[in-house]
């Protein structure tokens, strides 16, 4: 009885191993799919025209004046480390 089962159970498993699913099909000019793939490409056109070119952000002043003293990211890292120094070992 439990041989009879198991058989039912491997042939059940080589049929769903068989089956392959069916490829998708091809998009037809005028179709939903084709008028909603134009139309969305339509869009993003317009929006990217409406838009227009990008503005670069402007610099802080405070950035500016460390940039001028030569003060870079290397530098301010260093900067950012002095806070966690106990006060007695700052210089005066």
């Amino acid at each position: 009885m439990d041989h009879r089962s198991l058989d039912r159970e491997e042939g059940a498993a080589r049929d769903v191993r068989d089956v392959r699913p069916e490829p998708p099909a091809p998009v037809l000019p005028g179709s939903l799919a084709w008028a909603s793939a134009v139309g969305n490409q339509a869009v993003q056109a317009l929006a990217r025209q409406e838009a227009g070119p990008v503005e670069e952000e402007a610099v802080p002043d405070e950035v500016a004046a460390m940039e001028a003293a030569g003060i870079g990211p290397a530098e301010v890292a260093g900067l950012e480390a002095l806070e966690d120094l106990p006060e007695d070992e700052l210089a005066e």
